[in-house]
C-alpha cells in the first residue's frame, strides 16, 4: 500500500522516486551470512548469496570442515561492528516478502565486502552488479575460494526436485 501511495505521490510529483524507496538505519545485528536486522526487522542482503548454516558440514578443507556459513557470518559481523549500517530497497523481495536491501556501513557496501573477501557469491539469478568483484575474489584465492575448499553454490544447494526451496 505504501509502495501505492508513494508512485501515486511521485507521479503528482510532490515526492521523488528515490524518496518512495524504504531506508532503515541504526545498529544491525547478523541473521545470517546473507542477512541482517536493524531494529528487529529482517533485511536480506541483495545480489549475494552466502552459504547457509546446515552447509558448514559440508563446506571442507582438506579432510576437515572448513565452516563456511559460520566464517561468512563471521565476516558479516565484523563489518557491522563498524558502526550504524543503512540500508535501502532494492525493489526486490525474497519468498517470503521481506525486500532485498543495498547495506552500507562506514561507506562500505556490505554485500560488495563480502563477495570481494570471499565470504559470499554474487547471487547471479538475481543481479550480475557483484560479478566482477567475485571474479576478482577468486583468482586472489580469498575465502571460499581458496585452493583445496569444497562447497556447494548455495542456490543449487537448495534445490530439492528441481525446485528452489528459497530464493527470490
Amino acid at each position: 500500500m505504501r509502495l501505492v501511495v508513494a508512485i501515486v505521490l511521485a507521479m503528482a510529483g510532490l515526492v521523488s522516486v528515490a524518496e518512495a524507496q524504504e531506508t532503515i538505519t541504526g545498529r544491525a545485528k547478523s541473521v545470517m551470512a546473507d542477512m541482517i536486522s536493524i531494529d528487529n526487522k529482517r533485511i536480506p542482503l541483495y545480489g549475494i548469496d552466502a552459504p547457509d548454516p546446515d552447509q558448514d558440514r559440508e563446506c571442507i578443507l582438506g579432510r576437515a570442515y572448513f565452516g563456511c556459513a559460520s566464517n561468512a557470518r563471521r565476516a558479516l559481523d565484523i563489518l557491522l561492528d563498524e558502526g550504524p549500517v543503512t540500508c535501502t530497497d532494492s525493489g526486490q523481495k525474497n519468498y517470503i516478502g521481506f525486500p532485498y536491501m543495498v547495506c552500507v556501513v562506514n561507506g562500505k557496501d556490505i554485500g560488495q565486502e563480502l563477495v570481494r573477501t570471499g565470504n559470499a557469491l554474487a547471487f547471479k539469478p538475481q543481479t550480475d552488479k557483484y560479478l566482477d568483484i567475485e571474479k576478482a575474489a577468486r583468482a586472489a584465492k580469498v575465502g571460499i575460494w581458496q585452493d583445496g575448499i569444497r562447497f556447494s553454490i548455495p542456490w543449487e544447494w537448495r534445490q530439492y526436485d528441481g525446485k528452489p526451496l528459497y530464493g527470490p
